[in-house]
């Protein structure tokens, strides 16, 4: 039965128990009360409203029977001395001592390490007697009775007893097992972020449930009072932190709002209270702290709410944790509202109970979680080894057609060497034969017609023939077999016999040629004959592609870059956007005049090959209708007199 009313206070004063006898409690300055009698108000920034002494007492009658009974006090604050006051035969009073525990003096404040009540057996055979319960609380804020005396048959109270001892053990041993194999899965999984929290979470819970049943003095039975309210406070500004870290990283993970950052650095700075700043203040200061934390919690429940409905209906993907967070949140918020208003008995087993079962509602959606995350993985890895499977396919047909083009390249160049070898005996026979004709070496031809008709024949056979030399040093080229000689060269030399070969043409097409030389230029070591292509092609082209009346301009010169060798003209010029196209193998631009005067488009390729032949390097600027100006520039390694260079022309 419960023990609620009936009970007299002598607020302010240690009565001795004898003089509480029968009818002699709740005389004098007493004053009638119901359990729970609570010291202080709960909101107040003052630890002392609580603080006090006073004497309890009432009458208990058992029943007429022969059956053992006991009693249970719930929590006083703090120090309490417990007795059973009888009245015997003669009139005297026989007094029981039930419980003690520290020493309680009339005058004076009183600290005590354990506040906790076990279960009381009351005097076997006395029927009617007065209990009388003696309190001094100078550490919480809120002193007194806190919750209702329970009176039962002892065996039932026994019973409960070990309920409350036992499960608040299994619940911490559970909980740490929880932590401990979420901080185990998140290092396997390399997700420890999300596992750290969750691990927190049920540690700091382990942690709250030894404090909060004073589990902790059947272990440490002189463990301080006051750091025993400190150590429950942390754990539980710990649980606020973890619980809304892994509730936000679960459904809103990424950036963290404005209120998120308020609700993690208000946790932080209580942390630290509790851990760094408590122990320095009066004993119980942690109390105060009781009403900010729920006003807390009611921030976090409301932000749970919020992301419990975002996750619903931006990422239903998380709908399954969202349900499992929710569900649990509401089970022990429930509990709590019924409790508060006595619909439901508050229990601590009852407690304990929803605790446990909301850490594993929570685990549930964590499991949920991460198994969605899993099977995404499991998707992304069979999307990656397709894509893998597809790209390794793509890169062995790449290698096979490679290996096809290189074996095509090679067929190609070993035809372009064996033609081009072949073509040249019998275009040697027609230049010569045709040569011996136009200048009528061996007699007259008769008509005058049959004279020019074997000079175009030259011609055309020179021609051709200089197109065979140039397919023949692109095919040794590519095929690795065209050795450069390193033989010093006059260039100044070689390019006043290209312009003297060349001269016939340039008077053909109206243009003037200009060599410019710097002084004591020096000699180049490479090979003549390809240097000597390069010039004719480079100044051919400026002739060609020239206007009436057009000028070309050819400078050498050397510095410390190297010897350079700048080709400049006044024609069609290229524009810009065909500037890659002309440099390609048989490649043109679209024009009149070139079309005019094109060949197979393999005169600048070459040059610019040969040229890196030699380590240098061929630049090209032009401008349509403006004219074309190409540099082509030796290193230093290929200069014979580097002692010769300057800096300017």
């Amino acid at each position: 039965m419960k023990l609620d009313d009936g009970w007299f206070v002598y607020r302010d004063q240690i009565v001795t128990p004898g003089s509480l006898m029968a009818t002699a409690c709740g005389k004098g300055r007493a004053e009638a009360v119901t359990a729970p009698d609570v010291w202080g108000p709960a909101f107040t920034a003052s630890l002392t409203s609580g603080h006090g002494k006073a004497t309890y007492c009432r009458e208990i009658i058992l029943p007429e029977d022969d059956n053992s009974y006991a009693f249970w006090m719930g929590t006083l604050r703090s120090v309490s001395h417990i007795y059973a006051v009888a009245e015997n035969a003669d009139g005297s009073p026989q007094t029981w001592l039930l419980f003690k525990n520290g020493e309680l003096e009339p005058e004076g404040e009183q600290v005590v390490a354990n506040p906790a009540t076990p279960m009381i057996s009351l005097p076997y055979g006395t029927q009617k007697f007065t209990l009388v319960v003696q309190l001094s609380n100078y550490i919480h804020k809120q002193g007194g009775m806190i919750e209702v005396p329970l009176l039962d048959l002892r065996w039932r109270m026994a019973a409960m007893e070990n309920r409350a001892t036992g499960l608040p053990s299994a619940l911490v041993i559970v909980l740490l097992f929880v932590g401990i194999a979420a901080l185990v899965m998140g290092y396997r999984r390399r997700t420890s972020r999300s596992h750290m929290f969750f691990a927190l979470l049920a540690i700091a819970a382990a942690v709250r449930a030894a404090f909060v049943s004073d589990l902790i003095w059947d272990y440490i039975p002189s463990f301080s009072l006051a750091r025993k309210y400190d150590l429950e406070y942390l754990s539980l500004y710990f649980i606020a932190l973890a619980y809304y870290l892994f509730v936000i990283d679960l459904l809103r993970p990424g950036k963290r709002l404005l209120v998120d950052k308020a609700i993690i650095g208000i946790s932080c700075v209580m942390i630290f209270f509790a851990t760094i700043l408590a122990p320095f203040f009066p004993p119980g200061t942690i109390t105060l702290t009781r009403e900010p934390v729920q006003i807390l919690w009611m921030s976090i429940i409301c932000m749970v709410i919020y992301s419990v409905f975002h996750a619903s209906i931006k990422t239903p993907e998380v709908r399954r944790e969202a349900i499992s967070v929710s569900l649990g949140g509401l089970i022990y918020g429930a509990y709590e509202i019924l409790s508060v208003s006595g619909v439901v008995p508050s229990s601590l087993e009852w407690s304990q109970f929803i605790i446990f079962a909301v850490i594993m509602m929570h685990a549930h959606a964590f499991v949920v979680q991460a198994r969605r995350v899993e099977h995404e993985r499991d998707m992304l890895m069979a999307s990656l080894e397709d894509t893998n499977r597809d790209l390794q396919n793509r890169a062995l047909a790449l290698d096979v057609a490679l290996r096809e083009a290189e074996q095509a390249s090679n067929a190609k160049s070993h035809f372009l060497a064996t033609f081009s070898h072949e073509l040249r005996t019998p275009l040697n026979a027609i230049i010569g034969f045709s040569e011996l004709m136009s200048r009528e070496l061996l007699g007259k031809l008769g008509n005058a017609l049959y004279k020019d008709y074997a000079r175009d024949i030259h011609n055309s056979g020179t021609h051709l023939l200089e197109l065979v030399d140039a397919l023949l040093d692109l095919a040794r080229i590519e095929a690795g077999v065209d050795d450069v000689k390193a033989d010093p060269i006059d260039v100044e030399a070689l390019a006043v016999e290209v312009m003297n070969i060349l001269s016939l043409l340039a008077e053909q097409h109206d243009v003037t040629m200009k060599l410019e030389c710097q002084k004591k230029l020096p000699q180049l070591l490479g090979d003549e004959r390809k240097i000597r292509q390069v010039l004719i092609n480079l100044i051919n082209n400026a002739i060609k592609f020239n206007v009436e009346k057009g000028k070309i301009n050819i400078a050498l010169s050397a510095n410390e870059a190297g010897l350079h060798i700048e080709v400049a003209d006044t024609g069609i010029g290229i524009a810009e956007a065909d500037l890659p196209l002309v440099l390609s193998r048989f490649g043109q631009a679209d024009s009149e005049r070139r079309r005019r005067n094109a060949g197979v488009g393999i005169g600048l390729p070459l040059s610019g090959v040969l040229v890196r032949q030699h380590g240098g390097d061929m630049g090209v600027k032009s401008k349509l209708g403006e004219g074309t100006r190409i540099t082509v520039t030796f290193p230093p390694e290929r200069l014979a007199q580097k002692s010769a260079m300057v800096a300017s022309v």
